[in-house]
C-alpha cells in the first residue's frame, strides 16, 4: 500500500498532465478541419480583440518566469537540506504564480483601457471634425477611397450614398477608411485581464506541479523539464492554429526561447549564490 500511494502521489498525477499535453498537440497535429456550413465567415476568428494575444503571452510569461524562478531557487540553495530546499521552492512558485497572475491581469487591463479610452477619443475628435471640417473630412475620405482601388466617381457615389445614412454612419465608415478604427470592436479589458490571469496561472502552476507531488528533489527537477517541454509544445501548437507558421516550426520556437530563458536563470543563480546568499 505505500508503494502505490507514493505512486499515487508523484508519477501518476504528473503522467496524467503530461498525457492531457500529449492529447492536445495529436489533436492539432492529427485534426483535419471539417466542412463547416459558410467557411467564408466561421474559418476567421477573432484576433483583434486582445483575448488571442493575452491567452498567449500570460501563458508563455507564467511557465517561463516560474520555471527560471524556480530552477534559480533549486540550484541556488543546492548546499540547504531537501526539506527547506522543496519548501522553498513550492513557496517561491507560488508567490510567483499569483503574484504574476495578479500583475499579468492588471497590467492587462490598464493597457487595453488605456487603449479604448485613446480610441474613443479619436472618435470624439472626428465626430467633431466631420461637422466643424465637413469638406476638408469629405475630400480626405474620397481620397482614401480612390486608394484603395475606386474611381472619383464611385467614391463620390459613395460618400453621398453613406452621408444619407446619418451622421453615425458616415462616422462609422469615416474612421474605418481614414483612421483604421473600428468604433464597434474595441476590445473588452475585463476579457483580456481574464485570459491573462488565468492563462499565467496554468502557465506558471505546469513547473510547480512536481514539486507538490514529488518528495525527491532530483525527481522533482526532471519532471519540472519534462512538463515545461510538453506544456510548451502543447502552447504551440494550439498557436499554430492561429498562424501561417507550421505546428513544428511554432513549438520549436518556444522551446527554444524557454531553453535559454533557464539557461540564463540557473546560470546567473551560480554566478550570485556564493555572493549574495551566503
Amino acid at each position: 500500500m505505500g508503494i502505490f500511494e507514493d505512486f499515487q502521489k508523484g508519477p501518476a498525477a504528473l503522467t496524467a498532465c503530461i498525457g492531457v499535453f500529449t492529447f492536445i498537440i495529436l489533436y492539432v497535429c492529427c485534426s483535419v478541419k471539417k466542412q463547416k456550413k459558410h467557411p467564408w465567415v466561421s474559418d476567421h476568428i477573432r484576433v483583434d480583440d486582445g483575448g488571442l494575444r493575452a491567452a498567449v503571452f500570460g501563458f508563455s510569461d507564467g511557465c517561463v518566469s516560474n520555471v527560471c524562478l524556480i530552477l534559480g531557487v533549486f540550484f541556488s540553495m543546492s548546499e540547504e537540506s531537501e526539506a527547506i530546499q522543496s519548501k522553498s521552492v513550492v513557496i517561491s512558485g507560488l508567490a510567483g504564480l499569483l503574484g504574476g497572475a495578479c500583475s499579468m491581469a492588471c497590467g492587462e487591463w490598464v493597457s487595453m483601457v488605456a487603449q479604448k479610452q485613446g480610441l474613443e477619443s479619436e472618435i470624439k475628435v472626428e465626430r467633431r471634425h466631420l461637422r466643424v471640417y465637413e469638406k476638408e473630412e469629405r475630400k480626405l475620405l474620397k481620397s482614401e477611397l480612390e486608394r484603395n482601388g475606386l474611381s472619383p466617381e464611385t467614391a463620390d457615389a459613395v460618400i453621398k450614398d453613406i452621408s444619407k445614412q446619418g451622421e453615425e454612419k458616415m462616422l462609422l465608415f469615416h474612421t474605418k477608411m481614414v483612421l483604421g478604427i473600428d468604433s464597434e470592436e474595441l476590445g473588452s479589458p475585463f476579457k483580456s485581464a481574464a485570459f491573462s490571469f488565468f492563462c499565467f496561472a496554468i502557465g506558471a502552476l505546469t513547473p510547480l506541479i512536481p514539486w507538490i507531488f514529488i518528495e525527491d528533489q532530483m525527481q522533482a527537477f526532471q519532471w519540472t523539464l519534462v512538463m515545461v517541454s510538453f506544456a510548451t509544445v502543447a502552447a504551440g501548437s494550439l498557436q499554430a492554429q492561429y498562424s501561417h507558421r507550421g505546428v513544428i516550426w511554432v513549438s520549436c520556437r518556444q522551446l527554444l526561447v524557454m531553453c535559454i530563458s533557464a539557461i540564463l536563470s540557473v546560470g546567473s543563480s551560480y554566478l550570485t549564490s556564493g555572493s549574495v546568499v551566503s
